[in-house]
């Protein structure tokens, strides 16, 4: 029998749990061609949540949408290029309607699309010379609406990763040029997800380019109460047990973020074929920091002595920095120190702050330092 727990890609339908404020927000900007902005890190549950509003807004409004994911894009030319292979995908069917298109719309870029004679289904390829493609750029930048207005529909595009624009070359010259362009369209509207949640509010921060491009809509943890509710059935559904109580423990283990929450859950399943006991419990933890023990270990390695205790220092409580007392037993140093491991950690993406307050992002970070790195040091 398969898991009833997935854990390693996106969910829809019945698999999709809670969020219901969020998917009736998104939903609804999608289908009124609002630029929308999404932050939360991996494994949050973005991509269900955009592929469920994409599924409820395509049942009020006639869209298509163009996906394109910059996770290993590093300049403007990959971007451009990324961009106009990822929008011909999605319009066009044929390789003949590939050419078309392209001296239809990019009469100045002027690319090549490459089609591979031997094997017709190979992926296409559409190829610049790169000095053109950087000068007229904004032919790129306009093709959304352009293609929106040929075919006489709404388009969406969602970038993935989209933090990683920071990184260019000349990035804020590039960022005003895609605001230039982008926020004039009227079929076209953006969707721009990022997982790095430091990097990400920093690019949509007051007095920064992309500030107000789009509405940013929170993406809170799952609901305990729902999550919960789900495990339980989930288990029932599947001629198993889980009590409530136990349910509940996976949940605030994991601080109801669904990836580990998921597959914390999973683990449990597997422990059983009747009835989840206390041992069972212990023992699927215990797999939990197993099978990300190796990730971890690199994250601890990467870090520096003062990073690292100040990371001890937010597990025991502290949220106060500045006293004697704390910098001393926890060898920080210094005020000036303390400020840049907290830089440090912010743009590794391992803490941020809310309200002042250091948080972990991974909840399953910290209870692997809690319990194997800092219980066993």
């Amino acid at each position: 029998m398969d898991s009833p727990f997935t854990f390693s890609r996106e969910v829809i339908n019945e698999s999709f749990i809670g969020r219901k404020d969020e998917l009736s927000w998104l939903a609804s900007n999608l289908s009124n061609k609002e630029n929308t902005v999404l932050i939360a890190p991996a494994g949050y549950g973005k991509k269900s949540l955009v592929r469920s509003a994409f599924i409820q807004a395509a049942k009020q409004t006639e869209l298509k949408w163009c996906t394109c994911h910059l996770f290993n894009v590093r300049d403007a030319y990959s971007f451009y290029t990324r961009l106009a292979h990822e929008l011909f995908s999605a319009a066009c069917a044929t390789g003949d309607e590939w050419i078309a298109m392209a001296e239809q719309l990019l009469p100045l870029t002027r690319p090549h699309i490459e089609i591979n004679e031997r094997n017709p289904n190979a992926p296409l390829q559409i190829i610049f010379n790169k000095q053109r493609l950087l000068e007229f750029a904004d032919e790129i930048l306009q093709l959304p609406e352009k293609i929106a207005a040929l075919q006489n529909t709404s388009l969406i595009v969602w970038i993935n990763d989209f933090q990683e624009i920071a990184r260019f070359e000349n990035t804020v010259a590039f960022q005003k040029r895609l605001v230039a362009q982008w926020k004039q369209q009227r079929n076209a509207s953006y969707l721009l997800c990022g997982s790095k949640i430091n990097a990400m509010r920093n690019l949509f921060s007051e007095k920064q380019v992309f500030h107000k491009f789009g509405e940013q809509i929170p993406i809170e943890p799952i609901d305990e109460k729902a999550l919960t509710d789900y495990i339980v059935k989930a288990f029932s559904k599947s001629g198993r047990v889980i009590s409530k109580e136990f349910a509940e423990m996976i949940c605030r283990t994991t601080c109801c973020y669904p990836f580990y929450a998921q597959q914390f859950a999973h683990l449990c399943w597997l422990n059983t074929k009747g009835f989840v006991i206390d041992s069972m419990i212990d023992s699927a933890a215990e797999d939990l920091l197993n099978y990300n023990d190796h990730l971890f270990r690199l994250l601890a390695d990467d870090l520096s002595d003062s990073q690292i205790n100040y990371l001890h220092a937010v597990i025991d409580g502290i949220d106060r920095f500045s006293s004697a007392g704390v910098i001393t037993h926890y060898q920080l140093h210094s005020s000036a120190n303390i400020t840049r491991v907290r830089g440090a950690l912010e743009k590794k993406e391992i803490i941020t702050f809310f309200r002042n307050k250091p948080h972990f992002i991974n909840p399953v970070f910290e209870y692997w330092l809690r319990k194997r790195y800092f219980e066993n040091g």
